[in-house]
């Protein structure tokens, strides 16, 4: 009797699942980078979140972020730090970054930046004060020059700004100037500097820390994209999980998803590596020197 009643569970069930639609399994945090790359065309944000979960677990500290000693971008070790990605080429294609620079350019030897100029000028001279030296070596790369020659800087985008790669990527990032010139002696105690090539790079923390209460949303994501409008209450899932519906519908199920879901995600995989990004230097050489005294 125990066999006949087990045989006609199993036949039940089989004749339910036949009916129900088909299992398929639901959009997940790490789905992300792959609907960056093949749905949104971000390939620079795909490559950078993919960094992230490849990563072992970290999560950057203050300092590091903040750049201070020992934690300056050329003392950050490989996994620390991000200098291949990110590409000003790439950056400039993005009309908030032209503005940004042009900007920069043109306000950046504000007192700030002079007396952060005159600053560098004064820590690199030593025995060089009695004649003339060139102050900059614009051939280094971004993590040198962000401790030798960076002078000011400039903000770089918001939370209003386009859904595009830059926003996906960088998001809210800042845009660095360094400089060179020809350091001249006037008379005792007195400098000068002629400013005539300037260098712009971008610097920015890839990490899902909040400063508030309320984590970060960072969209409402689905295997057909992204949305800031709320279109789901649902919580991204962290794991596999799977349901019987139809697939077209399964792909248009969006979820929530904030900073808290993937340290939340670092806990239970013990991966998830926060890391420093530097993207390369972009030169400009000035058709005039600037020229300034102190």
């Amino acid at each position: 009797m125990n066999d006949i009643v087990r045989v006609d569970t199993e036949r039940l069930r089989a004749r339910l699942e036949e009916k129900l639609p088909p299992k398929v399994r639901r959009f997940r945090l790490d789905d992300i980078p792959g609907v960056m790359r093949s749905r949104l065309g971000w390939p620079v944000a795909a490559a950078l979140m993919e960094r992230w979960f490849r990563g072992v677990g970290f999560e950057i500290t203050l300092p590091i972020k903040r750049s201070l000693p020992p934690n300056r971008l050329g003392q950050l070790p490989d996994w620390q730090l991000d200098e291949d990605t990110v590409h000003m080429e790439w950056a400039l294609g993005f009309a908030r970054v032209r503005a940004a620079m042009a900007s920069l350019q043109a306000q950046w030897n504000s007192p700030a930046g002079i007396a952060q100029l005159k600053r560098r000028i004064e820590e690199q001279m030593g025995s060089l004060a009695s004649q003339s030296w060139r102050f900059g070596n614009l051939n280094q790369p971004a993590k040198v020059l962000d401790s030798t020659c960076q002078v000011n800087f400039l903000e770089v985008g918001r939370f209003g700004d386009p859904m595009d790669d830059f926003y996906g990527a960088m998001g809210e990032s800042t845009l660095k100037i360094a400089v060179s010139g020809l350091v001249t002696s006037k008379e005792p105690s007195k400098m000068a500097i002629a400013v005539d090539e300037l260098a712009f790079y971008l610097k920015d923390s890839y990490d899902f820390n909040d400063d508030s209460f309320i984590s970060q949303p960072l969209g409402f994501w689905s295997h057909q994209g992204v949305a800031r409008s709320p279109r789901s209450t649902l919580d991204v899932p962290l794991t596999e999980q799977w349901t019987y519906t139809d697939s077209s519908e399964a792909d248009r199920q969006s979820y929530l998803v904030q900073n808290r879901h993937f340290r939340q995600w670092r806990s239970l995989y013990g991966r998830g590596g926060d890391f420093v990004i530097v993207s390369d230097v972009h030169r400009v050489r000035l058709p005039f020197s600037i020229k300034l005294e102190w």
